[in-house]
């Protein structure tokens, strides 16, 4: 009877080995599965990439020689500029179509969700949505052909669309999703098919609209920064070439009154401009770890100017030159991006436009007060 009951244990013990091997084959093969999508996902995404990359690459001659000419941030994400007179487009009336408050948060929400889009202004995306129109489509309709010259680009607020690549289905998309906007950002062919599967609403903008917000926002924003450029003091014996490549690497960042802009002992890469607010200069007394006031800054005072000296550094290694800024601002101010009303500062993330002698000069000129 020993015997039995130990052939027993035995195989309930191999039966249990089995059960435990056929749940990690049920688990490898759970993971083999999420694999395999993600890398379906993945390949789609290099398809959608290596559609755009050829067409948008014969346009980099014509963007750079038209930049060259017309210094434009953030406009190279059209490869078909069509005017650059900033008179010109000021007068441009663009359309506008009404839309509820929830149609107007889909089409932004949509376009800060993709991945060609969201690094847009918020100015721009909100002339997008004003300028949107409605369209709808029935069931089995074709909304784009791939191969087909784009001049639409398309937000969907209700149904479901299927989209298919040489007849091999990619993916299907419901609300809240942009497409369409490859070929209207790159000047290529339509990349893929997309045919609906329900009745869907959707809201479009056409090419010319798109690319006259795009250039008009652009240019206006770099005339804006050049006059604020030369209303400083210190950019004034600057030329209008030099000035040209500063307001082009600008960025507008804005802080709440309070808020830290540089901490002392903090790594710096940037270089700030005051445009609007108030700021305090502390510096930590090493006797009781509180913060000395030396001195306020405001509109057209600038710190942060050691970054323009090389890679980011510690402003800590001199101990003699060490600060902390805080914004200090009694008036609330409107910016963009909109995040909350304060001060903000504009900072320069690339200076090394200037020649290295004159960031020298530059930096000799701000020792009557270096802040790290």
């Amino acid at each position: 009877m020993g015997t039995l009951r130990d052939l027993q244990y035995a195989l309930q013990e191999k039966i249990e080995e089995l059960r435990q091997r056929d749940a990690l084959i049920d688990e490898l093969e759970l993971e083999l599965d999420q694999k395999d999508e993600l890398i379906q996902k993945l390949q789609n995404e290099l398809d959608k990439y290596r559609s755009v990359i050829k067409p948008a690459t014969q346009q980099v001659h014509k963007a750079s020689a038209l930049q060259e000419q017309h210094r434009t941030k953030r406009q190279a994400i059209s490869g078909e500029p069509t005017a650059f007179d900033i008179h010109e487009l000021s007068h441009v009336t663009l359309p506008f179509y009404p839309k509820s408050p929830q149609s107007k948060g889909l089409i932004k929400e949509a376009i800060l969700d993709n991945d060609f889009m969201k690094n847009l202004e918020l100015s721009q995306i909100q002339e997008i949505v004003d300028c949107m129109y409605p369209v709808e489509y029935a069931t089995d309709s074709c909304i784009i052909k791939e191969g087909d010259v784009g001049s639409l680009v398309y937000v969907m607020e209700d149904g479901k669309v299927e989209v298919t690549k040489e007849s091999m289905k990619l993916c299907t998309m419901g609300p809240g999703k942009v497409f369409g906007e490859l070929a209207i950002l790159y000047n290529c062919t339509r990349t893929a098919t997309v045919k609906t599967l329900t009745n869907v609403k959707l809201w479009a903008i056409d090419r010319q609209c798109f690319q006259t917000i795009m250039m008009r926002t652009g240019l206006i924003k770099h005339a804006e920064y050049m006059e604020f450029l030369k209303s400083v003091p210190t950019f004034q014996g600057l030329s209008e070439e030099i000035l040209s490549k500063l307001a082009d690497v600008m960025e507008e960042t804005h802080y709440g009154d309070g808020e830290y802009i540089i901490r002392q002992g903090a790594r710096g890469d940037t270089f700030f401009i005051i445009s609007k607010g108030k700021v305090n200069v502390t510096r930590e007394d090493s006797s009781n770890d509180m913060p000395v006031y030396l001195r306020g800054l405001g509109k057209g005072d600038w710190f942060g100017e050691k970054a323009l000296q090389g890679p980011p550094h510690c402003v800590s290694e001199e101990p003699h030159r060490v600060r902390t800024v805080s914004s200090l601002s009694q008036i609330p101010h409107h910016c963009i991006p909109l995040k909350a009303n304060s001060s903000y500062s504009s900072a320069v993330h690339i200076f090394q436009f200037l020649p290295l002698l004159y960031v020298v000069d530059l930096v000799e000129t701000m020792e009557r007060g270096t802040i790290g």
